[in-house]
């Protein structure tokens, strides 16, 4: 039975209860003038009555204890729904970071390989703001490597320890970033003029070695507020990732080996 069949049944007695009331009272006025002897009417009336209305109260009682067992039915089925609905996200997530992965390990040119890991991250996020730094040779300096929907005026080299992607490669450890970020936070940070919603800043890692990090950002238009479990997938899709760019660039540097066989 569902909700609106019981408000159904709920207004089909409240309506006979309202005419049996009305016929009651008519009657009552009618036999008025013919009966004599009212008392014993009166009494047979006033004992249908009570017990008319024991039964409207207990059907009415029971319609609404039945309403509630289905109210609290269709929110466990509606928790359910959700449930069913995160788990199905997480696991169309997961599939697609693997899928990737597995498309970054099968690539031979580091340049190409990291314009597939781009381009998942912004699949993934539904953004359109990503990019990716890699530490050089020195180890001094973030290069931006490849990026999506970055201004040409930030593609100057950063210093390590500098900045929130600085900070990252310095700590290795992934941050989260509600809205613009504050300059008195990082060193020499450099405000961006593009209006941030939210971002990530996570490191490319090989074990206890970071060889880069991997900025995305939400602008306001997209309004997708990045939480701790996007947190913790990127870094998880982070660190597969630099494993295979880092295969990547050993198959590159071995095919340019005159040496190599």
């Amino acid at each position: 039975m569902k909700r609106k069949d019981i408000e159904k049944r709920r207004r089909e007695l409240w309506i006979i209860a309202i005419l049996v009331i009305a016929v009651y009272s008519t009657s009552v006025i009618a036999l008025s003038y013919f009966l004599e002897s009212k008392s014993t009417f009166l009494i047979f009336l006033g004992i249908f009555s009570v017990l008319f209305c024991l039964y409207v109260v207990d059907k009415e009682r029971r319609l609404m204890e039945l309403n509630q067992q289905l109210r609290i039915e269709e929110l466990q089925t509606l928790e359910q729904e959700v449930t069913i609905s995160l788990l199905n996200t997480k696991l169309k997530e997961i599939s697609t970071l693997h899928k990737a992965v597995e498309a970054v390990s099968m690539e031979k040119e580091p340049h190409k390989a990291l314009d597939k890991l781009l381009k998942s991250v912004l699949e993934l996020f539904k953004i359109s703001r990503s990019s990716i730094m890699l530490i050089d040779e020195k180890g001094e300096t973030l290069i931006v490597a490849a990026s999506s929907g970055l201004e040409e005026k930030f593609f100057k080299p950063q210093k390590i320890g500098e900045g929130v992607a600085g900070w990252v490669a310095k700590t290795g450890e992934p941050i989260i970033l509600p809205g613009r970020v504050k300059g008195g936070r990082f060193i020499n940070f450099i405000d961006k003029e593009a209006d941030i919603f939210s971002s990530l800043c996570v490191p490319l890692s090989l074990g206890v070695k970071v060889i880069g990090v991997l900025n995305c950002s939400s602008l306001s238009h997209e309004r997708h507020a990045f939480t701790e479990y996007d947190l913790e997938l990127l870094s998880v899709f982070a660190h597969y990732a630099s494993v295979a760019l880092e295969n990547a660039q050993l198959r590159s540097k071995l095919k340019k080996d005159p040496h190599h066989q």
